[in-house]
């Protein structure tokens, strides 16, 4: 293991932390009985292996370039039962994924049904915050359960006492270090267009639009693919705005326009933003080259939004 650190390696035992490469190095030949004897579990995602050390104690391992870049132990405070949920929701009738106070949202009512069956209060967390009225095909959340439920009774608990527009598709024992946000690989959302004439029955799950050259729309989505500062296509965010998305195309099935985007996460707002600038460029609202407002690294050109209705949390890949 000590032979396969990236150089960017970041440790984390408890409550130590250490960044530098060296250290790392050096922390790991001094303890290797916290390297010993790792047994890995079933769960192998793309770059994240989980496991146990030869003391039992919890052990999460990421990569990249195939080399190790993050190691996490806990030897101490670790749940014995974590449990990961994957959701579908229709976000009409929400102010939006996260809690808040006075208000109806997804993980308020979730961890209000998982809280009364623990007798304490629960929050859980989600892989991605959803604003107000936005969808989702698939959501994960994960929370530490100390009831005596199996996941088959909190499959059947959850989506008896739930509301019919929240699904819980399956319920998962994990192991202690998974999280459903931090472990995230790859998010890909969907944004639906209604093409044509207006349909009274899609007015909260797409947007519509008359015309579109499709020509354009494919330009300016492929030059999206790569790593950028993305500061042009978010709101109220400061720090690190560099994102990386993998993949940006459309389908169209009959009337209905469907554009995917996915990458290794998403600053707020930033997929109805570039989703308003390339519809816009698609009809011939602006001719402002997409790559030309990502230099620009501010919201001069980025005013407007891309509605929420159309929004889709589509896929989440660890």
């Amino acid at each position: 293991m000590l032979e396969r650190l990236h150089p960017s390696v970041a440790l984390k035992v408890d409550d130590l932390i250490i960044l530098d490469h060296d250290e790392v190095k050096k922390f790991l030949s001094e303890n290797q009985k916290l390297i010993k004897d790792i047994t890995f579990t079933d769960h192998h995602f793309f770059h994240m292996n989980y496991g146990y050390n030869s003391l039992g104690n919890p052990i999460k391992i990421s990569y990249k370039d195939n080399l190790i870049q993050r190691i996490i132990i806990k030897t101490r405070d670790y749940p014995e039962k974590r449990l990961k949920l994957v959701i579908a929701y229709d976000g009409s009738n929400y102010h939006g994924w996260q809690i808040q106070d006075d208000l109806s949202t997804i993980q308020g009512i979730l961890s209000q049904k998982i809280s009364e069956v623990n007798n304490k209060p629960i929050l859980i967390q989600g892989a991605s915050r959803t604003d107000a009225q936005v969808h989702a095909n698939q959501q994960v959340v994960h929370f530490d359960d100390e009831s005596n439920l199996t996941e088959t009774e909190w499959l059947r608990y959850l989506n008896h006492q739930l509301p019919e527009d929240i699904l819980v598709e399956s319920v998962e024992k994990m192991h202690p270090l998974f999280h459903s946000r931090y472990d995230v690989y790859e998010k890909e959302y969907v944004y639906q267009i209604k093409l044509g004439d207006k349909s009274p029955f899609l007015i909260n799950y797409s947007w519509n639009q008359e015309y579109l050259d499709f020509i354009k729309l494919d330009d300016q989505l492929k030059k999206t693919v790569g790593t950028y500062d993305f500061t042009s296509f978010a709101k109220g965010t400061k720090g690190d705005n560099t994102r990386t998305i993998y993949q940006a195309g459309y389908k169209i099935h009959d009337d209905m326009l469907k554009i995917y985007i996915s990458g290794n996460g998403f600053l707020r707002y930033m997929v109805r933003l570039i989703i308003m600038h390339v519809i816009k460029y698609a009809t011939n609202k602006t001719d402002i080259d997409i790559l030309d407002v990502i230099k620009e690294k501010s919201r001069k050109h980025t005013k407007e939004i891309a509605p929420a209705q159309g929004l889709y949390l589509n896929k989440i890949n660890y």
